[in-house]
């Protein structure tokens, strides 16, 4: 019984510090969100694929030159609406338009959060209407001919899908648990300490091992971190990577708040690592000590 009675305590000292250490990682991925930081992230790793990248040039001229026609300057008429198209399309790759449109982003980051936190939404992608008409002007003006000619136009947003309904749909349910980890996870881990406390027939050992337990665990996510990148914590979540979570967690995790993950474990890892070092020496001097005869 007594031996039963230590490994369970050990089992909830593990469980306890694994799930203060979830507590940290997803408190920062929750303050990602809520500031705009994923959402950026989500958006930038868009436009870096080609594929969208092309859509979207392609979406913008065909309404630039729908816009310039409406005006009354039809560019196909005068064998100019190629050299416009293909001026607006290697605009759309170019690193000063991405700039733009994620400076967008950042400007409309509480509606498109909201859609990742909404408790009922349709199924259905996440989706970033951008308005080009600054932009496409500015590029038609420095076109030769055509930008003394053209008028100013207003151009209607382009939609850009930034997430297929199926990976979007899989971010909502694991920012969901992820959600719910940074709000219940420390307490509950605090919980399991203290059950493991009650549990334990060891006491003067108990919060020396409850803090050594935090201060590894913590400090291995770090390294886990620093070595693999969010693949490395994703890994060990439920379901790893692949899982609901992990794939959350591997989609809205960005460079930066990867720089707040590592400085948050640090620091988790570092106090409980403290605490196992002062209840070590409490412990060793209030050792029972041996009478000599």
């Amino acid at each position: 019984m007594r031996a039963l009675r230590t490994v369970l305590s050990a089992l909830l000292i593990l469980a306890g510090a694994s799930l203060i250490a979830l507590w940290a990682v997803s408190g920062v991925v929750v303050k990602a969100v809520e500031d705009g930081t994923a959402v950026h992230a989500i958006a930038e790793r868009a436009l870096a694929d080609d594929v969208i990248v092309d859509a979207v040039g392609d979406a913008i001229a065909d309404g630039a030159l729908d816009a310039l026609a409406d005006a009354g300057l039809d560019l196909s008429l005068l064998g100019l609406d190629d050299v416009v198209r293909s001026a607006i399309e290697g605009a759309a790759r170019t690193r000063d338009f991405r700039t733009a449109v994620l400076a967008q982003v950042d400007d409309a980051h509480g509606q498109l959060s909201a859609e990742l936190t909404a408790e009922k939404r349709e199924p259905g992608p996440l989706v970033i209407d951008i308005d080009p008409s600054d932009y496409v002007n500015g590029q038609i003006d420095q076109i030769p001919v055509v930008g003394e000619a053209a008028p100013e136009v207003a151009i209607a947003p382009v939609p850009v899908e930034v997430m297929d309904a199926e990976a979007f749909d899989d971010v909502r349910r694991g920012y969901g648990l992820i959600e719910l980890a940074q709000r219940w996870a420390l307490w509950a881990g605090i919980a399991l300490i203290v059950l493991g406390l009650f549990v334990t027939q060891r006491l003067r050992w108990f919060m020396a091992k409850a803090g050594l337990a935090v201060g590894v665990i913590a400090g291995g996510l770090w390294l886990a971190l620093r070595w693999w990148g969010v693949d490395g914590i994703a890994a060990v979540l439920p379901g790893g990577a692949d899982g609901t979570a992990g794939s959350a967690l591997v989609r809205i995790v960005s460079e930066d708040t990867v720089a707040m993950l590592e400085d948050r474990l640090s620091v988790i890892a570092l106090i409980g690592l403290a605490v196992a070092a002062v209840f070590l020496v409490v412990a060793l001097v209030t050792r029972p000590r041996a009478r000599t005869a």
